[in-house]
């Protein structure tokens, strides 16, 4: 959708697009003013909206670049992405036209949520697998390492060994193993 503000009589043109996203068939169901901009906008984020407008007017940045909530005609919120500039100056520079877009990015906004929380539930699933790994990891360390001794002693007394006392070592490590 488009709007054009004309800033010294606070008149604002629209076209029919800017009204049907948000469920209105034509812009005629509006006024053609800035109230009607600011009460479509959700109230949290009016102030963010007018102070973006506000600096862009004051040259503190290049452009009025914002996203946020508006009113539908269903009483529902969709996300908007407002992007406008200064087209007019008078000879002192200050600014008398603003000329913006605005674009409905709600499937945008609803799919970065739905990553969102996806990418929490894959955190908090790696968070409860390496924490279970951590468990195995020290529960099975005490018994390996009990394995591993009692290997390195056979191996490295194989030849010294009785029959009975190899035996007595297979036992424990079929006990530990156990």
């Amino acid at each position: 959708g488009f709007w054009d503000w004309n800033i010294e009589t606070g008149e604002v043109k629209r076209n029919d697009r800017w009204a049907q996203m948000l469920g209105y068939s034509t812009i005629k169901d509006f006024e053609d003013n800035t109230d009607t901009w600011t009460n479509s906008i959700h109230p949290d984020d009016r102030d963010a909206a007018w102070a973006s407008i506000n600096d862009h007017k004051c040259g503190r940045t290049p452009a009025h670049k914002l996203e946020y909530r508006m009113l539908t005609k269903d009483g529902g919120y969709k996300w908007i992405s407002d992007h406008a500039k200064i087209v007019q100056f008078d000879e002192n520079g200050r600014p008398l036209r603003m000329s913006g877009t605005h674009r409905d990015i709600t499937n945008t906004k609803l799919a970065e949520e739905k990553l969102r929380i996806s990418e929490e539930a894959l955190k908090q699933e790696v968070q409860i697998k390496n924490t279970f790994f951590s468990i195995i990891a020290h529960d099975l360390r005490t018994p390996f390492n009990t394995l591993l001794g009692e290997t390195q002693m056979m191996s490295e007394t194989t030849s010294e060994l009785t029959k009975e006392e190899l035996a007595e070592f297979a036992s424990n490590l079929n006990t530990e193993a156990r």
